[in-house]
């Protein structure tokens, strides 16, 4: 019976470029193209794009179709009932979620600027899959 001599070559190479993609799909999974997420209150000179996380305090006015967009206060969600906690102002235009009202917890993704955030994405946490 002959054997065909292949060389080891082939196998190394192999091998190598499937290590290069494996740690291209790890970065890409962990440190590529992430957001920032931030409470209202640690958004103090900070800008650009970033996903903020609070608890949606009134008025809210607009509609996520309208020229004006959607407009309402996220508040850090642990200090929602204080009164004392930093809010900013969100501004979202685009499809509202079903149960978006005042006290639900948000996430909002999108842009700050002069303390101004226009969101781009808002998603809301169901409150009894977090409640035990």
């Amino acid at each position: 019976m002959a054997r065909s001599k292949r060389s080891p070559a082939r196998l190394v190479i192999a091998l190598s470029v499937a290590g290069l993609l494996a740690i291209f799909l790890l970065y890409t999974a962990v440190a590529g193209n992430s957001t920032p997420t931030y409470k209202p209150s640690e958004l103090a000179g900070k800008s650009g794009k970033l996903a903020i996380t609070g608890k949606v305090v009134g008025p809210v006015t607009g509609d996520g179709h309208s020229a004006g967009g959607l407009r309402f206060h996220l508040r850090d969600v642990e200090a929602a009932n204080t009164g004392k906690a930093a809010t900013v102002a969100v501004v979202y235009h685009g499809t509202v979620p079903d149960m978006f009202k005042v006290g639900r917890d948000v996430n909002a993704s999108g842009n700050l600027q002069a303390g101004s955030f226009t969101a781009t994405g808002l998603t809301t946490k169901c409150p009894s899959k977090y409640k035990s």
